[in-house]
């Protein structure tokens, strides 16, 4: 069994036991698998919510040609 994780909530700051949530992006990144995704630690009184911001790691050969490099692709 695996641990619970315990610390402050993304959204109000109470600290206590949390909840994880991932948010997926159609963007092939370089610091996730297939897509990028973003996870978020929450308390079990608030609602997940996307993200305003994101952090996406992208070699810069992926940005000067973002379609041959398959940067943007669909998710599933």
């Amino acid at each position: 069994m695996g641990d619970i994780p315990w610390g402050p909530c993304y959204y109000c700051g109470d600290e206590g036991p949390l909840r994880i949530t991932y948010f997926r992006f159609p963007i092939k990144c370089d610091c996730c698998s297939s897509s990028h995704s973003e996870r978020v630690e929450h308390c079990s009184t608030c609602e997940a919510r996307m993200p305003s911001q994101t952090k996406v790691y992208i070699n810069t050969k992926k940005l000067q040609d973002p379609i041959h490099e398959g940067l943007f692709t669909k998710l599933p």
